[in-house]
């Protein structure tokens, strides 16, 4: 079994947006319709995690690895693009890494929807996720880099 696993995915980051409330009508045991809240991801969330796993199940498959189990550490570098009101100079320095993306969507946002969508695929449960290095950079090409290791089997 692999103890390190590293991946480049060719994919816009997408944050884990809030869930949003829907209402359906679902008949009770006395006979009659009452309405019925339930929660959902928007789509936007969903179509990025079902993208996200296909290439990760991809690349499983090309590269014969099991998920991995024990105490995890994961390394993951979200890259998205500069704004385009940047002028040429500062759009050099956003990319060489000199101008940090500190505004919104939230780095915990993406790693969340990460997390998620890779979940059972490259670990088996992120619950083994015990170390967490991430970072939200500028680039020309949108991407996200992640890596997982295994940093032991003990268990309490």
């Amino acid at each position: 079994m692999a103890e390190m696993i590293k991946i480049e995915f060719d994919i816009k980051p997408q944050q884990q947006e809030r869930p949003r409330i829907g209402v359906k009508k679902v008949l009770s045991k006395m006979g009659y319709y009452k309405n019925k809240n339930y929660l959902y991801d928007p789509v936007k969330t969903v179509n990025y995690k079902k993208k996200l796993a296909y290439l990760a199940n991809l690349e499983k498959s090309v590269n014969y690895f099991e998920p991995l189990s024990g105490a995890l550490a994961l390394t993951v570098t979200f890259y998205i693009l500069p704004p385009k009101s940047l002028s040429k100079a500062k759009h050099t320095m956003a990319t060489k890494g000199e101008l940090l993306p500190f505004k919104k969507p939230d780095l915990s946002n993406y790693i969340k929807s990460t997390e998620d969508a890779l979940n059972g695929i490259l670990w088996k449960d992120d619950a083994m996720l015990c170390d967490i290095n991430a970072k939200k950079r500028f680039s020309d090409e949108e991407r996200i880099v992640i890596e997982v290791s295994k940093i032991n089997d003990n268990q309490y």
